[in-house]
């Protein structure tokens, strides 16, 4: 035999659905309107906002050059997404993390294209007699023995314009992934505005 539902818990059920809501509509107000509210309440305004703002940060962190980041000079461009840096005397060849962009330098010259060689063409250009400063992620070189980093020259980041001018597009290779989801969206505008090798068609979805 079944027992019917207590009117008392349905009440108490209803009495937290109506708690949560206005929990809920509260948060709103005090994030998305913090001006319109009594001076008492917005410090708890701005206190939701600093945790809003750690929650995104988290999961989307933003590239920002530090400027506590050591300043490498830059021998030459290898190819779009690689370049020979002098640090400490040594010549290192530094793979950009996050972006891959066509090839130009493979041994199968087969693979090699003009995209390549146009990409290419555009890091020597704007990286030439530059320095730029390398902020690292979780691992720290690849198979071939390159080192992986972030790669700024004049506080922006070098993967940024390439996603953005379409000249690469994104590689998630774990677990580099600090900045996936901001190159994924950086690749989303460029692939919706046509850019670059999005808009000749050599880059596809």
């Amino acid at each position: 035999m079944s027992r019917g539902t207590c009117p008392r818990d349905s009440q108490k059920k209803l009495v937290l659905i109506i708690i949560l809501l206005c929990t809920v509509l509260a948060g709103c107000i005090l994030y998305f309107f913090p001006n319109r509210l009594p001076s008492p309440m917005r410090p708890a305004s701005e206190t939701l906002r600093q945790w809003v703002q750690s929650i995104r940060e988290r999961w989307d962190p933003q590239p920002s050059a530090e400027p506590q980041l050591p300043m490498y000079r830059v021998i030459r461009a290898i190819d779009g997404d690689t370049l020979l840096v002098s640090v400490d005397g040594r010549e290192v060849s530094v793979r950009m993390i996050g972006i891959d962009a066509p090839e130009s330098v493979h041994r199968e010259t087969e693979r090699n294209t003009p995209e390549g060689q146009e990409a290419a063409r555009w890091m020597k250009e704007y990286i030439s007699g530059k320095s730029v400063s390398l902020e690292y992620d979780q691992e720290l070189t690849d198979q071939y023995g390159r080192t992986l980093a972030y790669v700024y020259a004049d506080d922006v980041l070098l993967e940024d314009l390439l996603l953005t001018k379409g000249l690469a597009r994104t590689l998630t290779m774990e677990p580099n992934t600090r900045y996936q989801l901001h190159f994924e969206q950086l690749e989303k505008e460029a692939r919706e505005s046509g850019a670059g090798f999005w808009g000749t068609g050599f880059f596809k979805e």
